[in-house]
């Protein structure tokens, strides 16, 4: 199902919303994020790295290294991470693409889209992620499962995945 939102902005604020659920406790790992948030590891990799670039995380590298949020998650707001990953739409841009598009040469969309994206901009410049840190129980991690997970990579074998643990190879649902 597609949503309004591409996949990167989509992985972007759920793994925005997992490490500000996590407060300021330990950092977060990639590979541990990865893992809880279902994100590909080589492509949460490249958000997290436009992350710290934007000044909206923090990386610490080595033996308890890890992500952390640079600022409190009440001054991070929806619209900062959606344009670190350059998924933040133009304000007052056409639905069409068209440059001539205005109130007062409108184009077959003009008034539906200016509301949904007037409503989008809202949404996004008010919503912090202290305002999803404290409705997101979904991030309540269940560390075995995560330790499970990382240490029993999974393999592809025709139409099923795999889970090898040592030399047995389980079917996973």
């Amino acid at each position: 199902m597609q949503t309004f939102l591409s996949q990167t902005a989509e992985y972007a604020l759920r793994a925005m919303a997992r490490i500000a659920a996590q407060g300021k406790a330990e950092p977060l790992r990639a590979s541990d994020l990865s893992v809880e948030t279902r994100i590909p590891q080589q492509y949460l990799s490249k958000i997290l790295r436009r992350l710290v670039l934007a000044g909206i995380l923090v990386s610490k590298k080595g033996r308890g290294g890890g992500f952390t949020l640079a600022r409190p998650p009440s001054r991070i707001i929806l619209r900062d991470v959606l344009a670190a990953v350059d998924a933040y739409p133009q304000e007052g841009r056409c639905a069409f693409g068209l440059h001539a598009c205005s109130r007062k040469h409108p184009c077959a969309l003009h008034d539906g889209w200016c509301r949904l994206s007037d409503d989008f901009h809202r949404w996004a410049t008010k919503t912090t992620f202290n305002q999803m840190r404290t409705s997101a129980p979904e991030f309540a991690v269940d560390r075995a499962r995560v330790a499970r997970e990382r240490l029993l990579p999974v393999a592809r074998t025709g139409s099923r995945l795999r889970r090898r643990s040592g030399d047995r190879t389980t079917r996973t649902r």
